[in-house]
């Protein structure tokens, strides 16, 4: 047999082999083939499906978003009121706003555990969220998010959110300086009013430099430890945010 007869023969058998389950962490991987129908199992025993793309940011599941939704629905059931991160643990009926909605993933689970979801992102990208959360409508029954663009070029469009949130939330949308910047401009006008303010992201993004920096002349930034992940969810490159707003960012009218 040739080398090439060889090759083919045990690629061949490779592609008949059991293929095992997939690991929870995915970007260690560089194939773009990854990349499909993504299968996501609540904890309530239903699952949800992700039909991705490679074409864009917004229409692939990310390790952090994965991360993030088990984080939420860990604290949701374990964590008492006597704990550090108990702020993490939502309750059924509180509104979150997810800035960056992207795949959907972290909006799909939120609304799963019985939070009342706003999903929200670019224009361009918007389409494919709508078209997740309707093909998941089964799994999510009666309590799927809304989905609605916001542009964060724009600021001001996010000012329909102010004072009707109990949780903001953003995972993995540090990805470069410009949409880091984005980013606090938009916290700026939503997050005031807000008693939880997560942003979640990997160290290794372009971004997270630059939002530290910014966010700082307006929130009291806190990194989370280790201990406030799902313990079966964590990576060493995962970081997690929560942002307090500074009052006194505020002038006497009570605008920044």
């Amino acid at each position: 047999m040739s080398n090439l007869e060889a090759a083919i023969a045990a690629k061949a058998r490779r592609a008949s082999e059991p293929r095992a389950a997939a690991h929870w962490r995915r970007e260690v991987d560089a194939d773009a083939n990854r990349y499909g129908e993504y299968r996501y199992a609540l904890p309530s025993g239903g699952e949800l499906t992700i039909d991705e793309a490679y074409a864009s940011t917004g229409t692939r599941v990310w390790d952090c978003a994965v991360a993030c939704a088990r984080l939420f629905e860990h604290h949701s059931k374990h964590t008492t009121i006597a704990s550090p991160h108990a702020s993490l643990a939502l309750q059924g009926g509180e509104r979150v706003l997810e800035l960056g909605a992207g795949s959907g993933l972290l909006a799909m689970a939120l609304s799963a555990m019985g939070l009342d979801v706003d999903a929200t992102d670019a224009p361009d990208t918007i389409g494919h969220l709508e078209n997740v959360v309707e093909a998941n409508a089964a799994a999510l029954k009666d309590n799927r998010p809304r989905v609605a663009a916001l542009d964060w070029r724009n600021p001001d469009d996010a000012r329909r959110f102010v004072g009707a949130v109990d949780a903001v939330v953003a995972s993995d949308v540090l990805i470069c300086r410009q949409w880091a910047e984005a980013l606090v401009d938009v916290l700026k006008i939503v997050a005031p009013e807000a008693p939880l303010v997560i942003v979640a992201t990997q160290r290794r993004r372009d971004g997270v430099a630059v939002f530290l920096e910014k966010a700082a002349a307006f929130f009291r930034v806190t990194e989370l430890g280790r201990d406030a992940f799902h313990p079966d969810f964590f990576h060493e490159d995962l970081q997690l945010f929560r942002l307090h707003f500074r009052l006194e960012t505020l002038d006497a009218s009570g605008r920044l």
